[in-house]
């Protein structure tokens, strides 16, 4: 079920969706967008428009000394890092610096230390994985050309932030355009490195809206596929993930979920909820043709449907998700705005580059 949440799987074949099944308005394919509205994406969170109250946990006292060991041990885990693997050249912007000192900072400490429960092996061992990976792959110098063919059709992206400011990444399963694996889970770090890079203070997670209304198996990844996009979120990017909204579920999605739930970490499944866009909160969702329904909660809190409003306006929530912001996937114009964002990325950890070393010469 998770691999076919983030956007992962084999093209749809689109015999299989019956003229009935198009939504309103949605644009799939990037030749089809000729009458999508051209509205710039947004990358920057506009504080006059809400005011996130954020929870970062904080840390336990066994954490807290964990923390401290683990900065006692930053010139041990950044010495002797191996150089860009050939295959990521292929990829990667080389003029992009490294700067591991610039990632590792005092929260991201924090996250790996929570991610592995205090345990003062495993989060060394965890970080310093992160920053060979890092320092092999550079992520965070991908370029957008090198990713490019993965959003033709816009199955996955950010654009604007929730009711905690939280940057939303939208994923359109339906959408799906490419089979190559490697290349789908370059672009989902590509967008987890440009969704990071516009968190603004105290925000440090993300949250997923997805649109499930067309859900199916044959959106589906082989296992191995799906356990090495699932390994690369847990093991390079922990407790980042704030919630999981799925929209408009169908019955067969709702029964493959509620067979699998029991099994899933209960930190996660706290953070997956489903959203009948048409009901209120915490109510009954009345069964219809596309959305089974759910069964009697035992109690409201256990409930996994909630209503659209606990996390998102409306009025920025795109339309193809049931808000009633007019912003329709528009790839010529979004990725101007990619190309544009990348490029100030780079000039900015250039222009560090070029203060640090005035700094000590």
């Amino acid at each position: 079920m998770m691999r076919s949440l983030f956007g992962l799987g084999k093209p749809e074949d689109s015999s299989l969706v019956p003229p009935t099944a198009e939504k309103k308005g949605s644009s799939d394919s990037a030749v089809s967008q000729v009458n999508v509205p051209a509205l710039s994406p947004i990358f920057d969170f506009d504080s006059s428009t809400n005011d996130p109250v954020q929870v970062i946990k904080a840390l336990s006292d066994d954490e807290q000394r964990t923390f401290d060991r683990i900065k006692a041990d930053i010139p041990e885990l950044t010495k002797n890092l191996p150089a860009v693997d050939p295959e990521a050249q292929k990829y990667v912007d080389m003029e992009v610096p490294l700067d591991i000192d610039g990632w590792l900072s005092d929260e991201c400490i924090a996250r790996y230390v929570r991610a592995r429960k205090g345990a003062y092996e495993d989060t060394k061992r965890a970080l310093r994985k992160t920053i060979e990976w890092r320092a092999a792959t550079r992520p965070h110098a991908l370029r957008p050309d090198a990713v490019e063919i993965e959003n033709r059709t816009g199955k996955m992206y950010f654009n604007g932030f929730d009711k905690s400011a939280r940057p939303i990444i939208y994923m359109y399963n339906h959408r799906q355009n490419t089979k190559d694996a490697d290349s789908q889970i370059r672009w989902v770090v590509y967008t987890m490195e440009a969704t990071i890079r516009h968190m603004r203070p105290g925000v440090e997670k993300v949250i997923l809206a997805v649109d499930a209304s067309r859900w199916g198996f044959s959106n589906s990844v082989s296992i191995g596929t799906a356990r090495k996009f699932l390994d690369t979120l847990a093991n390079h990017y922990p407790e980042r993930l704030g919630h999981a909204i799925i929209f408009n579920p169908p019955r067969l999605f709702v029964g493959f979920y509620s067979v699998l739930a029991p099994f899933v970490d209960p930190a996660t499944r706290a953070k997956v909820a489903f959203v009948n866009p048409d009901a209120p909160a915490l109510e009954q969702p009345e069964a219809t043709p596309d959305l089974g329904t759910p069964p009697a909660p035992a109690s409201v809190s256990n409930s996994p449907w909630i209503a659209l409003e606990k996390h998102f306006e409306r009025d920025q929530l795109e339309v193809d998700c049931y808000g009633s912001w007019q912003f329709q996937y528009n790839h010529t114009v979004f990725w101007q705005a990619v190309e544009a964002e990348f490029a100030e990325h780079k000039a900015n950890l250039l222009q560090n580059a070029m203060v640090e070393a005035d700094a000590t010469s």
